[in-house]
């Protein structure tokens, strides 16, 4: 029993990580129903960026933090403008084979700038592991579990609770609607794409603390395929479930199957969980069912 509490509690902190990875290409699905492929790339390079500021110019965290979300989002939101915004008008379809290319683009910026090497990446937050009986639960997926979930939390108030939350959320249902009442969608969608790039940095800063950074880190990124489709697409609520169902059968799996010789298996368990899912719900958990007449 203590070991499955320990495997469940250990999804959860994990689990709210992708869960924030889930949110960032939702709310970009929402207002444009464009899937940003490049989402590896932008954690990598959001981390990156953080990672300049606090151990090159030795900032503090405090500052350190809220200047490279900045910069992450002033990132995305160049990327946005570039990239995305000559597209508006076009298919969905048209804004998703851009986030391929700039998926290829941005690692061999990130592979140019930085090279391919692992950098050595600890935040060396306050310790504060928790023991608990049998259980152990370390302190830096403890510190993820609760930057993360913060980070949920501003991104909802931001949402729901702002007027342009309200904006966004408008643009998300029509744009043309929205524009029809005043609101400027195109800068609302460069907010959007500021905004997602933020969530990911804390994903990735977050992810990297574990131990390194490096270009590879990107392939974390792919996680966030399984949260959404399990979530739901367009659901805001479903990528925190579909990110906290990844989580736990991640860590289930390693637990309960590799050691029966299955190395390896808790990073395919997602997938097979997110198909079984859409076998059942091809929509997602929490995705609004669509019904189309031809």
């Amino acid at each position: 029993m203590t070991a499955l509490v320990q495997s469940l509690g250990t999804g959860i902190l994990i689990g709210l990580v992708y869960a924030l990875l889930g949110i960032a290409i939702v709310i970009i699905f929402k207002a444009s129903e464009a899937f940003n492929f490049a989402i590896g790339e932008f954690l990598v390079v959001g981390s990156f960026l953080f990672y300049v500021l606090f151990f090159d110019y030795g900032l503090p965290i405090l500052i350190a933090i809220p200047l490279g979300l900045l910069a992450a989002g002033i990132v995305g939101g160049l990327i946005e403008w570039f990239t995305i915004k000559p597209l508006l008008g076009r298919s969905p379809i048209s804004m998703t084979m851009i986030t391929l290319g700039l998926w290829f683009f941005m690692r061999a910026c990130v592979q140019l700038i930085w090279g391919s090497h692992s950098y050595s990446f600890f935040l060396e937050l306050p310790d504060i592991t928790l023991e608990l009986g049998g259980l152990f639960f370390l302190s830096d997926p403890i510190w993820a579990g609760i930057f993360s979930l913060a980070t949920f939390g501003l991104v909802l108030i931001f949402l729901f609770r702002t007027r342009w939350g309200l904006a966004i959320r408008a643009v998300s249902e029509d744009q043309a609607k929205a524009m029809a009442f005043g609101i400027n969608a195109r800068f609302i969608l460069l907010m959007i794409w500021a905004i997602s790039a933020a969530c990911i940095t804390v994903a990735g800063v977050m992810i990297s603390n574990f131990g390194a950074l490096s270009v590879g880190s990107a392939i974390v990124g792919l996680r966030a395929i399984p949260v959404v489709l399990i979530g739901g697409m367009d659901s805001i609520g479903g990528a925190l479930a579909g990110g906290l169902i990844i989580g736990i059968s991640e860590s289930l799996a390693g637990t309960y199957i590799e050691p029966y010789g299955l190395v390896g298996f808790k990073d395919v368990a997602p997938y097979f969980v997110m198909l079984i899912v859409l076998f059942i719900r091809p929509y997602g958990l929490f995705g609004t069912v669509r019904i189309e007449r031809v």
